[in-house]
């Protein structure tokens, strides 16, 4: 089971652009985009996660009210029965809202698959009224994620729900550099073939019918 840190923000500088995407509604912030970020690439997306389906469809309402108030700055990207996503033309940034699953931020991550995905970040609802408008946001993380990411190791320390695109993904990260680990090449392949009969159902399943 892997284990998580919680740390402040204030040892996170390189995330403080993100702040402003988590006001408004009680969305976070989790999965691969922060690979990109810690190693200084460009971020195209980010995956926003919810604890219930109120908080997404709070959120939908807030990101809909941008676009009327903004609409040179904000617009809907797409929507499907997954992700409802809007597009910051400022930030040349897509915010894919994610609605096919709901859990607390150490729940969403702990179902991904790779250690190297297993980060979120998140504004503390206990310290709202905090004084200090930093000290209101959180990072979890698996607490090897930094060893991994900077070894472009790929580790799954957890079950694998989805082995078939766990399979996919894997060649996904390979293209990016990242090498599944001789553990987790074992792990995956016992989990492929447990599955009795693989069908175009079972190459059409992901994370994100379950996440990242």
């Amino acid at each position: 089971m892997s284990e998580f840190k919680v740390q402040e923000i204030l040892n996170f500088r390189q995330l403080y652009f993100l702040d402003k995407f988590l006001i408004g509604h009680k969305g976070f912030v989790a999965g691969g985009c922060f690979k990109n970020i810690f190693n200084k690439q460009d971020v195209k997306d980010i995956d926003m996660f919810f604890e219930s389906k109120e908080d997404f469809n709070d959120a939908v309402k807030y990101f809909k009210d941008l676009i009327k108030e903004n609409p040179e700055e904000w617009r809907k990207s797409y929507e499907n029965k997954n992700v409802w996503a809007i597009y910051s033309e400022k930030d040349k940034l897509r915010i894919e809202l994610v609605r096919s699953v709901f859990g607390s931020p150490e729940k969403i991550i702990s179902d991904f698959d790779f250690s190297v995905t297993k980060f979120a970040y998140y504004r503390n609802e206990d310290n709202i009224d905090v004084e200090d408008y930093m000290a209101q946001f959180e990072v979890m993380y698996h607490e090897d994620y930094f060893e991994h990411l900077q070894m472009k190791r790929l580790v799954i320390d957890d079950e694998i729900p989805f082995p078939v695109s766990t399979f996919n993904r894997s060649y996904k990260y390979q293209s990016y550099g990242y090498g599944l680990c001789k553990e987790s090449k074992i792990k995956l392949i016992t989990s492929l073939r447990e599955i009795d009969v693989l069908n175009e159902d079972e190459l059409g399943k992901s994370l994100y019918e379950g996440k990242d």
